[in-house]
């Protein structure tokens, strides 16, 4: 039930201020609009004022403002498509600009009511590359592979990129500038992640995604880990003792207790750098804006990434996420708390936010590149062409997101 409630309070308020962009915009410029609704399908509750209907629908999915002169020609002074291409790309624009400007205050919230985690040295494992550098606690991480850095993201993201072996970290402490080239730290992992109980890590666990090694091996969640190479364990500390311990390339002997039934798997641990020290909790201004912005440029650029190793064939389409794998990480958001849900409902929205921006029929995107032709040739595609082809691409995204659904469905049985 809290998943579902959940699920249908982010999806509706992230639909609601995309659709409130377009809105918006659209009165501003002077563009009659029909119908303001939330959902789709049959209407529930609608009430109407200075002419436009406000509507919630019974499939709590997407929504839509409806304009005078979008889909069909009306000539009117109140018409969308009598507006200049100027107007017109505002009207498109502003959906998905409103969902940025939503993960930027979700973001925002969270810092001033959370903190954020800064660039003064918390704590630092004294067996890391780090401390051998000459790092200790206290000290202020002023830049990171020359990138000026003010958050742990800044620190974090720059460290663990997969391209490079080392860094070099620029860092002050009683005033003084000092230098350090620090080479990567690696951990062994199988790809799971615990379950927390009273704020203490369990060896109760769950894949930490579909392309896991422990995912592909067969780990489902709640498996409890009772053994690594056949040595008992109880806690999560000593299940992450063990894997670091295996021989590199050679599988790791996982036992499991599902429900009372014991079951081994032999899974081959993956190498990923790791940091060993973090920063301080910070509830400053400064840190508070540049966190919030730094992480929705971040998110929206971590797009790109993926729609190019997509189209490139590095990730493959079971890197992919339909509606059934999102209410999932919805709830276990909802679970894990309040701030969970929040950061989670950001990268929702910038997710919205840049997929509209697609140039693919029938999204906000496709309709701008329709505008840039239009400013081009100096001659408006038909509406009846245009129509046609948002429908053919609707068509198609519907098909892709059942593909999706059935994927998400394959995941949950392992089929």
């Amino acid at each position: 039930m809290l998943t579902i409630v959940a699920s249908i309070l982010v999806f509706s308020a992230i639909v609601l201020v995309h659709e409130y962009g377009h809105y918006k915009a659209a009165k501003s410029v002077g563009i009659k609009v029909y119908e303001f609704a939330i959902g789709m399908g049959p209407t529930l509750i609608k009430k109407e004022k200075k002419g436009t209907i406000f509507s919630i629908r019974a499939i709590p999915i997407g929504g839509f403002v409806q304009m005078e002169g979008e889909e069909e020609e009306v000539i009117s002074s109140t018409s969308f498509s009598t507006k200049t291409i100027w107007q017109r790309a505002k009207v498109i624009a502003a959906g998905p600009l409103m969902n940025y400007a939503l993960a930027l205050a979700l973001f925002i919230i969270i810092a001033f009511s959370f903190g954020v985690y800064g660039n003064h040295i918390d704590y630092i494992d004294e067996n890391s590359n780090e401390y051998r550098a000459g790092l200790r606690t206290g000290d202020k991480i002023v830049s990171i592979n020359g990138d000026r850095a003010y958050i742990w993201e800044n620190i974090f993201y720059e460290i663990v990129d997969p391209n490079n072996t080392y860094y070099t970290v620029e860092y002050e402490r009683n005033g003084q500038l000092k230098q350090a080239t620090i080479e990567n730290n690696y951990r062994k992992m199988i790809g799971i992640s615990t379950s927390i109980v009273d704020g203490n890590a369990t060896t109760t666990v769950s894949p930490s995604d579909v392309t896991s090694p422990a995912y592909k091996a067969g780990i489902k969640d709640g498996d409890k880990v009772i053994k690594i190479n056949d040595v008992n364990i109880n806690t999560w500390e000593e299940l992450t003792a063990e894997v670091e311990k295996s021989i590199e390339g050679e599988p790791v002997k996982v036992t499991v207790d599902r429900k009372g039934e014991i079951i081994d798997f032999s899974i081959t641990p993956q190498s990923q750098i790791t940091v060993k020290f973090n920063t301080q909790l910070e509830k400053s201004f400064t840190t508070a804006i540049s966190s919030s912005a730094y992480k929705t440029v971040y998110y929206i650029e971590l797009m790109f990434k993926t729609i190019s190793q997509l189209v490139t064939g590095k990730l493959g389409s079971d890197a992919l996420g339909g509606p059934i794998m999102v209410i999932s990480m919805v709830g276990e958001a909802a679970e894990s708390g309040l701030l969970s849900l929040l950061n989670l409902a950001a990268f929702i929205s910038i997710n919205l936010g840049f997929m509209n921006l697609l140039p693919i029929p029938a999204l906000d995107g496709s309709k701008l590149i329709f505008l840039l032709v239009e400013g081009i040739r100096g001659k408006r595609i038909s509406a009846d062409k245009e129509g046609y082809i948002h429908f053919i691409g609707f068509v198609a995204l519907i098909g892709f997101m059942l593909f999706i659904t059935y994927k998400d469905i394959l995941r949950i049985f392992r089929i």
